[in-house]
Formats: structure tokens, C-alpha cells, sequence
């Protein structure tokens, strides 16, 4: 498939997905979100591929949703079927983060299984400084750094560095910028190796909570809340 916004490519068993609008700091439009769900369903159907790898073009990973995407786009936008596709990936999925990972960016990252960061990465859910909702964070930050650290980062839209996303244990590894990818592939061929039945059923274990039925009840209720809201003011 032809991508627009995106880069795909397979080499040795391991696909790289690149964001890449690296003039926006890739800001994930609508356009973006779409291809990436393309792109996650390639990794899942080719059975050829056995881990992934999630990186962005350019200086950053993505600096968060593309606030030039039309209002009429936002519930599509929020409806997170690209988000659960990531999550719920049967494969092993490596976010490598350089730059800014920020809101729905730094969302996309902890939906993968590992994150590398590059040691310039900073790192923030910045939602609610523009009255929106980390909504793809709200079951799973919590599981990766605890319940009180998850608080103070979505409460206060705290930017965090490399080395205290390790030592929070937002991340699993930093690196110097120009060993990013480096590293990533290091990992992913790692877990190439291993049988594949053994890692699939490891992953499909450790991925229960994700966007159940309470937690998409929450979002869909604060979502609705907040776009009628804009749409009141925009008229």
C-alpha cells in the first residue's frame, strides 16, 4: 500500500513504521491515525514479520495531535480504533522516541510494549493545557509507572526527560540520538529470535484491560462533553 504520511518498510523479520511529517514535528492528523491502523494491520496479517518498530521522521517522534484537522474530525479522531489495534498487536512493538513525544504522541509510545528513548527526548500528556483528554493513557499509564506518578503526570502536563522517563520507568532504555534505531533493532532482533508462539501468548497474556467496556464509557462521556462544548463556542 502507497502511504502518504507514513513510512513502512520490512527487513529481517522486523517492520519499521515511521511517522513522517517531520515539518509538523509529526502531528498525528486523522490521515495519519488511518494509515498507521493500515499499517499495524500489515504487521498483524504478514505472518513474515515478527516484532515492530514505531519511530517518526525528522527531530521528534510526534509532538501530539495536528490541531489543523477540522473539528467534524475529532470523533474519529478519538474513537481509538488505532489505539487498540497497536495495543492489542499480537507481535511485539518497540516505540523508538527522539525529541518531543507529547500528548497523543507520547500515547502512541506506551501503547507499544518497550520504549527506547533517545537521551533529548522529552516527554509529556499535554491534554488538558488545550482542554482535551490523554484518553489512550488512562488504564495503561498507571500500569507502567504507578497509580500516583500517573496523577501528577496527567494532572500537571509535567514535560519529562529521558532519564526521568527511566527513572519513573517510563521507559526501558536511553541512548545517545544517534544510536536510536541502532538500539531499537538491537532489541527487536533480540526478540526475533525466540519462538514466536512463546512471545505471542507471553503478549496476549500481559494485554486485558485496555479500553474495556468502563473505560471506554469514561472517554466517550468526557469526549462528548468536551466537542459539544467546542461546538457550542464555534457558533
Amino acid at each position: 500500500m502507497d502511504y502518504q504520511h507514513i513510512l513502512f518498510e520490512v527487513t529481517d523479520n522486523i517492520a519499521v513504521i515511521t511517522m513522517n511529517r517531520p515539518e509538523s514535528l509529526n502531528a498525528i492528523s486523522l490521515d495519519m491515525k488511518n494509515e498507521l491502523d493500515d499499517a499495524l494491520g500489515e504487521v498483524e496479517n504478514n505472518d513474515d514479520i515478527l516484532v515492530a518498530i514505531l519511530a517518526g521522521a525528522g527531530r521528534a517522534f510526534s509532538a501530539g495531535h495536528d490541531n489543523n484537522d477540522s473539528l467534524s474530525c475529532m470523533p474519529k479522531f478519538v474513537r481509538m480504533q488505532e489505539e487498540r489495534r497497536l495495543y492489542n498487536l499480537s507481535k511485539p512493538i518497540i516505540a523508538a522516541v527522539q525529541g518531543y513525544a507529547l500528548g497523543d504522541g507520547l500515547q502512541q509510545a506506551i501503547l507499544c510494549d518497550i520504549i527506547i528513548a533517545a537521551d533529548d527526548a522529552i516527554m509529556a500528556f499535554i491534554g488538558p493545557e488545550v482542554g482535551g483528554l490523554c484518553y489512550g493513557s488512562f488504564t495503561v499509564l498507571p500500569a507502567i509507572i504507578g497509580r500516583q506518578r500517573a496523577n501528577e503526570l496527567l494532572f500537571t502536563c509535567k514535560r519529562v526527560s529521558a532519564e526521568e522517563g527511566y527513572r519513573i520507568g517510563l521507559v526501558n532504555q536511553v541512548v545517545p540520538n544517534d544510536q536510536l534505531m541502532d538500539a531499537a533493532m538491537t532489541m527487536a532482533r533480540a526478540i526475533a529470535k525466540l519462538p514466536p508462539k512463546s512471545i505471542h501468548y507471553t503478549k496476549q497474556a500481559l494485554r486485558k484491560t485496555f479500553a474495556d467496556e468502563s473505560h471506554m464509557a469514561a472517554v466517550e462521556k468526557g469526549w462528548e462533553d468536551i466537542l459539544s462544548g467546542l461546538d457550542t463556542a464555534a457558533h
